[in-house]
Formats: structure tokens, sequence, C-alpha cells
């Protein structure tokens, strides 16, 4: 185990993408360890990493995604969101927290949000005399729903990874997304009233039913996938197919916007997004394997276990290993490297296999906007054309909450389990 260790932190240290790591360190584990006859097994174990049927999710969801954000969606769904908040102290500022919300709905993905939000609300901000620093963190930090919200990519490699239920993930994530919401509005409100930001004039009753009426297939989608998971109309997978075939069908002919220059992008972005996400999942299936063959995760719970027997301490050293671990490497690769050892710790201590996994989804996530890596700030700050130093300041109070709320999700499971009991049989 010394020599996967050594060789997996020198090549992080070296800047070595974390997907070539996991294959550099198990190779090096083999061949030092002297067990060379292991080598034959690899392209096995990248095969039958990937070779799992709710993967497909990964690549269907992501072209849904990609489908709907053809046609200025960002924008459509921003101004139905502004036809509602805009009005209030700050408008804009709840703009972005409750149209990032809504866009969780569709791309699954924080950077993605983060990126499309971030080009569409930060120039129109810093016209209104939002401070540009305060405009990019709060679009960063409330890009963290997006994970939790389904379609959630990040949970589908939690649960591919973990064996627990994707639908039962998807709908556990809800509450604490709302909550989120919830508490950055909050957050939002007294900073709009503290600074004077300006509030926008409220438009009239047919402005906001047109917006509605544009905005309303793609509210429906969430809505859409839901609900079939829910009804036992199709699996977690299905409702992947579905949803792209809906948004192919609504960009197409309601909005009309689809052309094949979109389409052929579309094709190409989900391409290269799901090669990435499936070489990473090859990858630590060798790692697993190296793993189960050094007994860590059987060893890291035993040793937690020695160290304390209390429930609450075990799960604060958990969720602080897990931040720690954010500031050096991406979600991917926390999810790689600790998902077998979190699931016996999660047995060990009767901790529901979904409460663990939204809370373990959401601690990583947190990554997004921490430093070092932090990759939201890092975009937010190219949109503003900020020092990432300046957006991080504004954005710590925000990540402040965000932390509150992973410890409100860790202690309350009621609050992740209660729409998964009621709705999932």
């Amino acid at each position: 185990m010394v020599w996967l260790l050594s060789v997996f932190a020198f090549t992080i240290l070296m800047g070595i993408p974390v997907i070539f790591v996991l294959g550099i360190s198990a190779l090096a584990y083999f061949v030092l360890t002297g067990q060379p006859q292991y080598l034959l097994v690899i392209p096995q174990r990248m095969f039958a990493g990937v070779d799992q049927f709710i993967l497909l999710a990964i690549p269907l969801f992501v072209l849904a995604g990609a489908l709907m954000d053809t046609g200025g969606l960002t924008r459509r769904l921003l101004e139905f969101a502004n036809a509602f908040v805009g009005r209030f102290r700050g408008g804009t500022s709840l703009t972005a927290i409750w149209g990032s919300f809504l866009f969780s709905g569709i791309s699954g993905s924080a950077a993605a949000d983060a990126a499309a939000m971030g080009s569409v609300l930060i120039p129109d901000m810093k016209k209104q005399g939002y401070d540009v620093n305060y405009a990019a963190a709060l679009i960063a930090v409330a890009s963290l729903m997006d994970p939790l919200i389904p379609p959630s990519i990040t949970m589908i490699i939690y649960g591919a990874l973990s064996g627990t239920s994707i639908a039962k993930l998807f709908i556990g994530g809800i509450v604490p997304g709302i909550l989120l919401a919830l508490s950055l509005t909050a957050y939002a409100v007294f900073i709009a009233h503290k600074r004077g930001y300006p509030r926008l004039a409220p438009p009239s009753l047919a402005q906001i039913g047109r917006l509605t009426l544009t905005a309303l297939p793609v509210l429906f989608l969430p809505v859409l996938i839901v609900v079939g998971i829910r009804g036992g109309a199709f699996t977690a997978t299905e409702a992947a197919a579905i949803a792209a075939i809906y948004a192919l069908v609504v960009a197409a002919f309601w909005y009309r916007v689809l052309t094949w220059a979109h389409l052929r992008h579309a094709l190409i972005a989900t391409a290269v997004i799901s090669s990435a996400i499936y070489l990473l999942i090859a990858m630590a299936n060798i790692a697993a394997f190296v793993f189960a063959l050094e007994r860590l995760p059987q060893n890291i719970v035993a040793g937690i276990q020695h160290l304390t027997d209390n429930r609450v301490l075990i799960i604060l050293m958990v969720n602080l290993a897990l931040l720690v671990l954010g500031m050096f490497l991406d979600v991917a690769g926390v999810l790689i490297l600790t998902v077998p050892a979190l699931v016996g710790i999660g047995a060990a201590i009767g901790m529901d296999p979904v409460h663990l996994g939204v809370m373990v989804t959401f601690n990583t996530i947190i990554g997004f906007v921490h430093p070092p890596l932090g990759l939201c700030l890092f975009i937010v700050s190219g949109v503003a054309k900020s020092p990432i130093e300046k957006v991080t300041m504004q954005a710590l109070p925000m990540i402040g909450i965000a932390l509150a709320l992973l410890m409100l999700i860790a202690f309350v499971p009621e609050l992740v389990l209660f729409l998964p009991n009621l709705l999932v049989k």
C-alpha cells in the first residue's frame, strides 16, 4: 500500500490529471509489489466498470441538457425567474439564485450552470451597480444546487460506485436543494438592503403569462423525470432516454431553434463529456480492485471504529476528510477514492445509504467553490474578469451557509429521506 500511496502522491504533485494518476498508480503497484500477473486483469476491470446499465443515463442526460440549452434557453429561464423575484430589493441577485435552481433541472452540472448564468447575469448585475465580485461569488455558490436537483451527474456516479438507488438519490437531493436556494435568498436579501441594490419594475400579468408559457416546456423536464420514476413508468436510465427525446422535440418543434449545427454541437459536447466520465469510472474500477486486494475499506472502517464508536464524531470526521480532499481533488476523484470506504463506514454506523449518498454528494460539490481548486470560482472569475482572490472573499459567507446546511443534512436525515420514503417504493 505504501507504493500505491507514494506513486499517487508523486503524480498528483506533478500535476498529472487524476484520471491518469489512478492508472499509473495501479500499474506501479502491481509491478513494484511483484504481482505483474494482475496486469492482465486491468482491461477486464476497466470494461466491467463501465459495463453497467445505469451508466447509460449519463450521456443521455448530458445530451438532454445540451439540446435544451440551444436557442437562448438560459435567457428564457432567467426572464421567467425575474418575473417573480425581480421586483424585490436586489431582484437580479434573486434571479441568479432561482434561475440557477431552474437550470439545475436541465444541465446536471455545476460548472455548466456557473458558466451559463455567469455569462448572462454578471454583465447585467455590473450595469445595475452590483459589486462584480459579489455577483460572481453568488452565481458560483448558487451553482451548488445543480448536483442536488435531478438529474444529477454526480449522483449517478455515486450510485454506480456504491450500488445506491439512483431514483432515491435524485429525489433525496430535492429538499436540500430547496433549502440551499432559500438560505442564499435570505442572504442575498440582507446584502441587497445593506448595500442598497436596486429592484426592477414588476412585469404586467400579460408578460408573466407569456414568460411562463415560454418557460413551461423546460420546467416540465425535471417534473417528467421525478414523476416518471415515482410512478414506475421508467427507471432512471429510461428516464434519461425519455429526457433526451423530450429535449429534442421541444428544441425542434416548440422553440424551433434546433438546427443541424446545434445538433452537431450537442452531440460532440455529449461525447466529450461522457467519454471523460466513463474513463474516470473505468480507472476507478482498477483502483477499487487494488483497494479490495489491500482490504483498504475494511481497514479504514476498523481504524475509525478503533478511534471512536461515537456516531456523531464519525460523521464529523468523514465530512472533514471529504472537505480536505475537495481542496486538492475534483469531485470524481474524491468519490473514486472514498466511496468504497464510505459505504463500509455508513453500514457500520447504521446510516441509510441514500442519506449517506446525498451528504457525500453535497460535501464533495462544495469543493467547486472553495480554494485552491474551486472550479466554479475560476469560471465566474474569468467571466467577471476579476481576481479570484476577491471573488473568494465575497464567497466566504455563502460557503459558510453551505457548510451549515451540510451539517443539517448530516445530522437530520429526515431532510433527505422524507421524499424518497414517501415517493419511491
